[in-house]
């Protein structure tokens, strides 16, 4: 079986801007299901969820179908990237140790079937996105984790 590498972003589970933000996640679970049996990788680019906040030892209420689903995907062999993006701020180990996602704070540039590709959320890579660069740094900044 040839195996596929895999691409979803901007998702933003827990937003208001979905009508049932649990059913969201759930057709997303039934995505990875789907995908999940020929997959080599799945990349997860940035902004699946609408906002994540964790500290030392807490981590958002809520997301246990998709943080289930990528254990058990994870698990099971299958790599999972995740980069941050502007809405996945706060994150520290939580999906790396307990997930087992490998998390990409930076742009990534890797070779997938013979081909080279850049891989980034892509907020702020844009000359012409300029203006959005001094908060989307500033948001990610230490000073703004200093409240662990």
């Amino acid at each position: 079986m040839n195996k596929r590498v895999y691409f979803v972003s901007d998702a933003h589970l827990g937003s208001k801007m979905h009508v049932d933000s649990v059913e969201t996640e759930r057709k997303l679970c039934r995505w990875l299901d789907f995908v999940k049996e020929d997959a080599q990788a799945i990349y997860l680019l940035g902004d699946i969820f609408d906002y994540w906040f964790e500290y030392k030892t807490v981590v958002p209420r809520g997301f246990t179908r998709l943080l289930g689903k990528l254990s058990e995907i994870t698990d099971s062999g299958v790599v999972v990237r995740f980069f941050i993006g502007n809405h996945d701020i706060w994150l520290t180990d939580y999906l790396q140790n307990e997930c087992g996602l490998i998390v990409h704070r930076k742009p990534f540039v890797t070779e997938l079937s013979g081909k080279k590709f850049f891989i980034a959320h892509g907020d702020g890579l844009a000359d012409a996105a300029l203006f959005c660069r001094y908060p989307s740094t500033m948001d990610r900044g230490a000073g703004t984790r200093m409240v662990e």
